[in-house]
């Protein structure tokens, strides 16, 4: 067995490579400068190049008078490009390429063909054998440019006329034809020619395991000629097959991962087979690329290199990699995951997005696996829980005179335990006009469920709550907050003079409506224009009182409050009147009901007016007024009536 033999890798194992910008067949390939591999013709006018290492092509000068199916040979500086079908027909047309300095017309072919088998030789001449010629008839003939000369001379004909198959040269002295077709049908053969350069003669070889035309081929770093894809019974096929000139001897090894006709194939300077486009098994041009490992190289087991992230993020899309050394290049299986982990098995790209059920950490094996062996890699991927949202449908659910329910919505189990406080928002503008600084205190105790009730405070006191849920993901914002206001005892109703005296009253009320219990009420009063101010009574059960004492002509206020059985009160309602003697008339005497908007103890009422006739039959009139007020900074709005004629001494 040769060196070349004993160093080879087998069977194959295919990568994907760099694919091309736009889906392509029919194009010839060659190796070009530095060892690239170069694209040329088919159904595009672009000339690419892939370097070993690149993981993209780098495009050329066009070439205009590119052909379908042409032959194609890199000598002397210059791709000498042959041949193919123009779009109409074959074309014996030869053109000298070149990227940095044109095109050029060179000696045409002694006869059109296109799907023609092309070589080199050693020398650099370029090869024409079989193919179709013009009017689509098969040929026998086969012919060699020479760049010295700029001429075409003809070779031994074929055995038979053949198109449709690739050429090989082995870079010693033979050029090998496989398969094709050798008449207008396209039935295939599975026949294999061998022409010496130096005999120029045609002998027959073991033919292919299996009949195939519009395969691609090409010779390995390893020595054995590699023959990929094409039309078996008119049907695309992903088989290769592997022949040793050495031996004279054929072998099927691992097949392309799709079926494949009317590829380009070379071998890279890293010593991998190069498989470009072609046409799918349902005709249409494909872009991609494969690559087999370094045949060039011995078989090595995987060896770890880089590793994946060890955290990830709940419905956050994970994305990592893994890769490891090895020929064959290794792949990449999951042996142990998450479910929903998958990796890509040429890259060791892994994807996955973390869902409620894997919060926590959570083991990974990876295997990394090629012919000489396998590698394993065991990790955990930890993902934490996820900070709380702001909570939501904050309601307030019960108030007291001293005390807040809160309820709102719980927080999603996936963010694991919570626990909720309730803050105060403040906001303090200095200097007046700024923007304003914003700080929260919290109001409360903490507590683990959904609900939560704040007591010490005191009646009618109007706050804002704010709720925060905190897990071990974080804390959520302070969300919206919902405004509350404690209960407080409500006034007594329809306040109004029982009875009149020039030095006494007797006021009655209607009992104070709920929810507060009342437990008593008070009585107080305000005279001299609102400058004196006195409490007439305290702890009273019953709804009337009796004021004695006062002095004609004088003008007062009164109101009543009531008290729950803690001590505390509301707003309260008032009634305020003026009396006074006159010799010899009846005056008429105006009391005024009385109430402000909001929970003031101190406000100023106004007296409405007495007139000196009296109507008769002392009928009731009514006489609505409104009046302003400006109490603790805010515009009140308060009502006072007319209800009464009275006579006094």
């Amino acid at each position: 067995m040769s060196a070349a033999a004993a160093l080879s890798a087998a069977p194959l194992t295919w990568f994907p490579g760099p694919p091309l910008d736009s889906p392509l067949s029919g194009a010839a390939t060659t190796v070009f400068s530095g060892g690239n591999n170069l694209l040329i013709g088919g159904d595009s006018f672009a000339a690419q190049e892939l370097a070993a290492t690149n993981i993209y092509w780098t495009y050329l000068a066009p070439l205009y008078g590119a052909t379908i199916a042409p032959g194609a040979v890199a000598t002397g500086g210059m791709i000498i490009f042959y041949g193919g079908n123009d779009g109409t027909a074959s074309t014996s047309a030869t053109i000298g390429y070149s990227p940095s300095d044109g095109s050029s017309q060179l000696a045409p072919m002694s006869v059109a063909r296109s799907q023609l088998g092309y070589a080199p030789d050693r020398n650099g001449r370029a090869y024409a054998i079989g193919g179709l010629d013009e009017n689509g008839l098969p040929l026998s003939s086969g012919e060699r440019y020479d760049q010295d000369s700029n001429t075409w001379a003809p070779i031994a004909n074929l055995p038979s006329a053949r198109y449709n198959f690739p050429a090989v040269f082995n870079r010693t002295n033979y050029i090998y034809i496989f398969g094709g077709s050798t008449d207008a049908s396209g039935a295939e053969t599975a026949s294999v020619l061998r022409y010496s350069v130096s005999g120029n003669s045609w002998t027959a070889m073991a033919s292919m395991p299996v009949a195939v035309a519009g395969s691609a081929a090409a010779l390995g770093a390893d020595g054995k000629i590699y023959v990929a894809g094409g039309l078996a019974g008119g049907v695309g096929t992903n088989l290769v097959q592997v022949y040793d000139p050495v031996a004279n001897s054929w072998a099927l090894s691992a097949p392309l991962p799709e079926g494949l006709s009317a590829s380009a194939m070379g071998s890279d300077s890293l010593g991998r087979l190069v498989v470009m486009g072609g046409k799918e098994a349902d005709g249409n041009d494909v872009s991609d690329v494969w690559r087999s490992q370094q045949l060039n190289a011995p078989d090595t087991a995987p060896v770890f290199v880089t590793y994946p992230t060890q955290t990830g993020t709940y419905q956050v899309p994970y994305m990592s990699s893994i890769n490891a050394t090895g020929n064959p290049q290794p792949t990449y299986l999951i042996v142990n995951g998450p479910d929903g982990m998958q990796i890509d098995s040429y890259t060791g790209d892994i994807s996955w997005t973390p869902q409620a059920d894997q919060i926590g950490t959570n083991s990974v094996t990876i295997r990394a696996t090629n012919y000489a062996g396998f590698a394993d890699w065991t990790f955990v991927i930890a993902v934490p829980y996820p900070p709380p949202t702001n909570p939501t449908n904050l309601t307030v659910v019960a108030v007291t005179e001293y005390s807040v329910t809160l309820a709102w919505a719980p927080e999603s189990p996936v963010v694991g335990p919570v626990t909720y406080s309730v803050y105060l928002r403040h906001v303090l503008h200095d200097p007046r006009g700024s923007g304003g600084t914003i700080w929260y205190t919290q109001i409360g105790t903490n507590t683990t469920e959904p609900t939560i009730t704040i007591t010490g405070l005191t009646p009618g006191l109007t706050q804002g709550y704010y709720v925060v849920a905190t897990g071990p993901g974080g804390a959520s914002g302070y969300g919206s907050g919902i405004a509350a206001t404690t209960l407080s005892p409500q006034p007594p109703t329809n306040l109004r003079v029982a009875a009149l005296t020039s030095t006494s009253i007797t006021l009655a009320w209607d009992p104070s409506t709920g929810p507060v219990p009342i437990a008593s009420y008070e009585v107080w009063g305000w005279m001299n224009g609102g400058v004196t101010s006195a409490i007439y009574g305290t702890g009273i059960t019953n709804t009337t009182f009796s004021i004695t004492g006062l002095v004609p002509g004088t003008v007062h206020e009164w109101g009543v409050r009531a008290h729950d059985a803690g001590g505390a009160f509301g707003r309260d309602d008032c009634v305020f009147g003026r009396w006074f003697s006159v010799h010899g008339f009846r005056r008429r005497l105006c009391f005024a009901n009385c109430f402000d908007s909001g929970d003031h103890e101190s406000r100023r009422s106004e007296f409405v007016g007495a007139n000196r006739f009296a109507p008769p039959n002392n009928q009731s009139v009514h006489v609505q007024r409104s009046e302003r007020g400006a109490i603790s900074g805010a515009l009140l709005s308060s009502s006072c009536a007319l209800i009464g004629w009275g006579d006094f001494p």
